[in-house]
């Protein structure tokens, strides 16, 4: 998820844990806690990316580095445990600096909301299509929400009950910046369309919903907001995948389904993008396509494709069961995978590919993923094979392929 999502749902959080659990006798003052759970939450909630310290590559000078080790071993239950201990033990140490007092209670809550916002984050990233892989170093394998957009902007609505609850002008100000933008994403992703107004409305709604309720009923609608947000989402997915695995076996008896990978429109769980992974004969085939709930496909409108550097086919198949096959990639599988072994560099860019692709131009092959296709050049996740280049990794590499059932 993006940076700002984490920081609202941590905010929502630790005002959630601040106005729900009682103050202890002789600890913490009502106003510090307060904050000082608050600052847990919205810190905690993006501390996981801390690893784009050693993944970007213009700080590391390795091309690779942001897909080997962005959502690496800070996106695991044992790092997030650890980024958990290290905030606990800052957040205690500032206080006592201050001069103020902490009671058990008030040290093991702050325990509590450290592990719960880094927590957090691992949850909201395991959401969506890039993927995760949190048990390491026990299970080194991805595993994939396709549930929530990466940015979703349904999100930012947790922030609307809690609008009169913030006492600064500023955190208003930053409140309603955020819902205005909020909104204007998902009419902009949507095209204006009918249901997208709701969002605004909405909004409008729980704003002044909140300003009738307790800041403590107001913290918890906001945590019930994000929550309501995350089931429609896991229902919608649900309801797609049992339709796009039913549509596989009916339009494409003959070929073996390798992964289906989802992702809905911003703000849309009626609308979803399909990518249907299969392998036919000695053929790798990537067929995407949309699929509307709401039945006429109208809708599934998304703004964010573009043209990408794999070569596609259109595809003319009947719509089933709402869904509507776009274009389709195609290789010989031994290829692809003679292509990812060629280098030390192809062996760790396979590490990631969930959904590959390899194309020839003048300049040689590039290898990809079809999910980040975009331009060109084949998008961040995409590189040049270079025949020359070392077949001993310098670096070390432990995520497992995804796509070792096509030998990468």
């Amino acid at each position: 998820m993006d940076n700002l999502t984490h920081t609202l749902i941590g905010l929502a959080a630790g005002e959630c844990v601040a106005r729900g659990v009682r103050t202890p006798r002789g600890g913490l003052q009502d106003p510090v806690r307060r904050n000082a759970l608050l600052a847990l939450g919205m810190v905690g909630g993006n501390l996981p990316d801390a690893d784009l310290l050693w993944s970007m590559p213009s700080l590391t000078g390795d091309p690779l580095a942001y897909l080997v080790h962005h959502r690496g071993y800070t996106h695991t239950l044992l790092g997030c445990a650890v980024l958990a201990l290290l905030l606990f033990a800052a957040t205690v140490a500032l206080l006592r600096w201050r001069g103020h007092r902490l009671r058990a209670a008030d040290v093991g809550l702050l325990g509590a909301m450290a592990l719960l916002a880094v927590m957090l984050h691992l949850g909201l990233d395991a959401l969506n299509e890039y993927g995760v892989h949190p048990f390491w170093p026990w299970n080194n394998q991805w595993y994939y929400g396709d549930a929530v957009f990466i940015i979703e902007p349904l999100y930012w609505l947790a922030v609307a009950p809690l609008f009169f609850s913030l006492r600064t002008r500023g955190a208003r100000w930053f409140a309603g910046v955020v819902l205005v933008v909020g909104s204007i994403a998902v009419l902009a992703f949507n095209r204006m369309s009918a249901v997208a107004w709701t969002l605004p409305v909405l909004s409008l709604l729980l704003i002044g919903v909140g300003r009738r309720l307790s800041p403590r009923a107001a913290s918890r609608l906001a945590i019930g907001v994000v929550v309501a947000v995350s089931a429609t989402f896991w229902a919608t997915h649900a309801l797609v995948l049992h339709r796009v695995q039913a549509v596989a076996a009916g339009q494409f008896p003959g070929d073996t389904t390798l992964d289906i990978v989802l992702s809905p429109a911003p703000g849309n769980p009626l609308c979803w993008d399909v990518m249907l992974l299969q392998r036919s004969g000695t053929d790798y085939v990537a067929r995407m396509g949309k699929h509307s709930l709401a039945g006429a496909g109208q809708s599934c409108a998304r703004s964010l494709t573009m043209q990408g550097a794999a070569p596609l086919q259109a595809m003319q198949v009947p719509v089933m069961a709402g869904v509507r096959w776009r274009a389709q990639f195609t290789m010989d599988a031994a290829v692809l995978a003679r292509l990812a072994a060629t280098s030390c560099d192809t062996r760790r860019l396979a590490s990631f590919l969930r959904a590959p692709f390899a194309v020839e131009n003048s300049k040689g092959w590039i290898l990809g993923d079809l999910r980040f296709d975009r331009g060109s050049g084949g998008g961040f996740a995409a590189m040049r094979v270079d025949p020359a280049a070392p077949a001993r990794c310098e670096r070390s590499n432990p995520w497992v392929a995804p796509r070792r059932d096509l030998g990468l």
